[in-house]
């Protein structure tokens, strides 16, 4: 008789540059024990951060002055307590880029987070916070071992037409410069509940998804599962405009402001990344849901509006020819979920890619997975809750059956 798996509680914790998604998950039967997220971390917003801790079925919010991720993990371990028996057996961490150093999910002790200390520049927005979080764990809760799942993984297979930039040879090959793309958890996992839901195989459709965050974001298309190209590149700094990053932009500009000493080269790197987007063009707010209250009113949110959904649209064109044609067309993480206008905004005279939206049925979605297409739309247009702690969760558990550490 084959023996039962032991099971495994496992807290799955989820930075974004602005946020800090948390599931703790029963393994093997993926029972969401304790969920939630921690908002508005550490940037310039119209309010104050929020947590939203659910439990036992009862939702709570509690609006905290939070300086960072580090901060928000401890009132969510607080939050974690008092659930009264709740525990957790291992830590588990998205981590967006591991470079070249790690290819697939790995424990993380002493040497791997010296190794990963390593990748820091890489993505300078992501990976010191979760690199913090994991020291943290490591210092503070050494009892509880600790694994990564990178972001990178589902891009493996971008075809190297596609993931390669038209730099010297030489340069390309000393320093690994190439697309390595991002979001790959949850732009794997909407790959596969798209055709779960449409009960369609994987092996058939041509599939672009919107992964649109309040922090990052970005655009992949999927053919027969396998990623075939990401806005993003060998940074997450390329591709969409987001919350702070200016995604797409000519690099002649950098170094003209360089040239004429408005800034000094080390300072480039951060006003990129964390000066610019949404930010950058509203001043008011970077969080594009501040945009959306606010555009009717400001022409500063209304051009900030406009111009991220015009790069998202842009995305959406480019990878339709890519694919000839999608099949299925995914919103997804919190502003794709939660903000009907950029959906409806994004899906705006794109009939002739197939693309057909239901303004009734997009204005009046409630949750889950929905399917808001017209009737005579050739692409189906889906709105899909993210759930990538579900996919770490899973990842873990496989590599701890591996090691022998859950069964």
């Amino acid at each position: 008789m084959k023996s039962k798996e032991k099971k495994s509680n496992i807290l799955v914790l989820n930075c974004g540059s602005s946020s800090l998604k948390y599931k703790l998950i029963r393994m093997p039967g993926e029972e969401a024990l304790v969920s939630g997220a921690a908002e508005r971390l550490g940037i310039k917003t119209a309010g104050v951060s929020v947590i939203t801790h659910v439990s036992g079925g009862k939702k709570k919010k509690i609006e905290a002055s939070l300086s960072g991720h580090s901060e928000a993990l401890g009132k969510i371990l607080g939050l974690i307590g008092e659930d009264g028996g709740t525990r957790f057996d291992v830590f588990a961490h998205r981590y967006v880029h591991p470079g070249t150093r790690f290819r697939k999910t790995v424990r993380v002790r002493g040497p791997e987070l010296e190794i990963l200390r390593e990748t820091l520049p890489l993505a300078p927005i992501h990976n010191p916070v979760s690199y913090n979080l994991m020291e943290f764990c490591h210092r503070q809760y050494s009892a509880n071992d600790q694994y990564a799942v990178f972001d990178t993984a589902f891009h493996r297979t971008i075809p190297a037409e596609y993931g390669s930039y038209a730099l010297p040879r030489g340069m390309v090959k000393s320093y690994g410069l190439k697309k390595v793309g991002f979001h790959g958890i949850s732009h794997r996992y909407s790959s596969e509940e798209s055709c779960r839901f449409l009960r369609k195989s994987r092996t058939t459709q041509r599939i672009i998804i919107c992964h649109l965050g309040t922090g990052g974001s970005s655009v992949c298309a999927v053919r027969e599962g396998k990623s075939i190209n990401n806005s993003m590149g060998f940074t997450p700094l390329e591709g969409l405009v987001m919350n702070t990053r200016c995604g797409d932009v000519d690099p002649g500009t950098v170094f003209y402001l360089m040239s004429r000493d408005l800034f000094p080269p080390g300072d480039a790197e951060n006003i990129l990344n964390k000066k610019s987007g949404v930010l950058g063009i509203f001043n008011a707010s970077s969080d594009l849901r501040d945009v959306v209250k606010s555009m009717d009113s400001d022409r500063r949110a209304r051009m900030a509006f406009d111009m991220y959904v015009n790069r998202v649209r842009t995305y959406i064109g480019f990878y339709a020819i890519l694919l000839k044609k999608a099949d299925i067309l995914v919103f997804t993480d919190s502003l794709g979920v939660e903000e009907p206008l950029v959906r409806q905004a994004i899906c705006k005279k794109m009939s002739f890619l197939g693309i057909r939206l239901d303004e009734g049925k997009n204005l009046g979605y409630k949750g889950g997975i929905e399917d808001i297409s017209a009737r005579n739309s050739e692409t189906r247009i889906l709105v899909i809750p993210s759930d990538e702690e579900i996919m770490i969760a899973r990842e873990v558990y496989k590599e701890m059956k591996k090691n022998g550490s859950c069964c």
